[in-house]
């Protein structure tokens, strides 16, 4: 029933979007029927994928089912791209998704990095980091 609801809306704001460019052109004749068909269902994809996915994931997570880690962590990398706030919750999640909790509620495997290897790691990356330095 929810689902129904929600592609009855999805429908509703894309007649809305085409009814909107379609009178706010000077000319009707200036955007073709085509190119508001695309510009529609680019928005309705759009709509789902930054929408709509995220809740289902937050739904799975919830009810702690197994397919919503995946999912999760594929929302995680596509956070990333979004500094500062998304980056530092993608971080999170896969943090999260990689720690003792994360693996117990979730499953998967724990990481298995202590100390020495985060030095490590921090070491290599420094020089990528002293790169970038010079470029602000």
């Amino acid at each position: 029933m929810k689902l129904r609801r929600c592609v009855s809306y999805s429908a509703a704001i894309a007649l809305l979007l085409v009814f909107v460019v379609g009178t706010a052109s000077p000319s009707t004749l200036s955007v073709s029927t085509f190119w508001i068909v695309v510009g529609t269902v680019v928005f309705i994809v759009m709509m789902v994928a930054v929408g709509l996915l995220p809740l289902v994931v937050g739904y799975g997570l919830l009810k702690r089912r197994r397919w919503a880690r995946p999912l999760g962590i594929g929302l995680a990398i596509i956070s990333l791209i979004n500094i500062p706030v998304g980056t530092a919750l993608g971080i999170y999640t896969f943090k999260f998704f990689k720690s003792e909790g994360g693996v117990k509620l979730y499953g998967g495997s724990a990481s298995a990095a202590n100390e020495n290897d985060l030095q490590n790691a921090w070491r290599g990356a420094q020089p990528l980091m002293n790169w970038a330095d010079r470029f602000r």
